[in-house]
């Protein structure tokens, strides 16, 4: 029934598409964990943040997790009052942080410094944290690696000992620590020993806890063995008697993403068959980026038929890749990205002038929603 919906034709292209029960589901997962567990589970906007989204996860979460003050902006908009508002980030602005400090109830520091010339100027109501790296690398490409060697990314515990003996924070005002060593990853085994190494190198520092943030970078699929992760929660709760926050992101809107597109040219050059699409590698700026092939819907290992997606932009690199089909591919044939809910959007450019895909929702009642529809008034305010 979903299949046939995204080909239907009263849906623009290209457009994404967001399952609501694809995402329902991950968050029926987080639910059933936080009243096994008593966390608070919290959802990474950065993934995707459009409100009509918003406006479906927030029932089912503690708040949001941000990473920037307009993020923080757009979060006390969608939430409720009893929710909460938690940032953390690589560059605090001076000129940003006052707002920041009345939108967020959760701030994390990523920096010793970042303590020394904002955060201990002024008084807060905010409660105060470190990010900490615990140089602790489960990722194999670097660009991924938050613990990846001279990481930008969260204060290591040498530099957290330095800081002690030089009396440069204030213990009283840190009340939680924040941790992200993670990506794409299903084995909670592997956050059970981050949060083991970082507890135990916490326990030469007089640190009075109240929470423990334990970030994002980890899946929630069908597959996924959580039992670590309810172990670790309780360990965490019983042995340092804190709050257990986490924050997944791509995990809740990967797999309920699509990008609908539909092919407008057919090149026969001398080998290949070159199908374009009105879409592009900038509305999937990740493809480009770390040099994926995305997912197709209807694509097949030994299909048929061969052909050489491209993009309609004048990059040459507007590639998506070469494609097995079981059925023939004609000019006006529908193809459809999967996989894409986490980044994607939020990445997308105009480049070259082409307009961004429009957005819709596919309720549960298996209608579809529209939700943006782009046009030339977006492109010239965003240059």
């Amino acid at each position: 029934m979903k299949n046939s919906i995204l080909y239907t034709s009263e849906l623009l292209s290209p457009a994404y598409v967001y399952d609501q029960v694809s995402i329902l589901g991950v968050l029926d997962k987080l639910v059933n964990l936080k009243e096994k567990t008593a966390c608070l589970p919290l959802y990474s906007i950065k993934s995707a943040n459009m409100i009509g989204l918003l406006e479906i996860i927030k029932p089912y979460v503690s708040g949001f997790s941000c990473s920037s003050s307009f993020e923080a902006q757009l979060s006390a908009e969608v939430l409720e009052q009893r929710q909460t508002i938690h940032i953390t980030t690589p560059g605090y602005r001076h000129d940003e942080w006052d707002n920041i400090i009345e939108l967020c109830d959760f701030v994390t520091l990523n920096s010793i410094n970042q303590w020394e010339t904002i955060a201990k100027k002024k008084s807060v109501n905010t409660s105060l944290g470190i990010r900490l790296n615990p140089e602790l690398s489960f990722v194999n490409d670097e660009r991924y690696d938050p613990c990846r060697p001279d990481s930008k990314l969260g204060i290591t515990f040498k530099q957290l000992a330095i800081a002690n003996l030089r009396q440069e924070l204030d213990w009283e005002c840190i009340k939680g620590v924040h941790l992200h060593n993670n990506c794409e990853s299903i084995d909670y085994e592997e956050l059970k020993q981050s949060v083991e190494k970082v507890m135990t190198g916490l326990s030469e520092f007089n640190l009075k806890l109240k929470w423990i943030n334990l970030g994002g970078g980890y899946l929630l699929n069908d597959e996924t063995d959580l039992t670590p992760l309810e172990a670790t929660i309780k360990w965490l709760q019983d042995e340092f008697n804190v709050d257990v926050y986490l924050e997944p992101g791509r995990a809740i809107t990967a797999e309920a993403g699509y990008l609908v597109s539909t092919v407008i040219d057919i090149i026969k050059s001398k080998n290949k068959i070159i199908v374009v699409l009105d879409t592009t590698i900038n509305h999937l700026p990740e493809v480009f980026e770390y040099q994926y092939q995305p997912k197709i819907m209807t694509a097949s290992d030994s299909g048929k038929y061969e052909y050489r997606l491209v993009g309609c932009s004048c990059l040459s690199g507007d590639l998506f890749g070469d494609y097995y089909f079981d059925k023939k591919i004609e000019i006006g044939s529908r193809v459809v990205f999967e996989n894409i809910g986490a980044y994607m959007q939020v990445k997308a450019n105009m480049f070259n002038g082409i307009n961004l895909p429009a957005t819709y929702l596919l309720c549960r009642d298996k209608k579809l929603k529209l939700i943006k529809k782009n046009d030339y008034e977006t492109f010239r305010d965003r240059v």
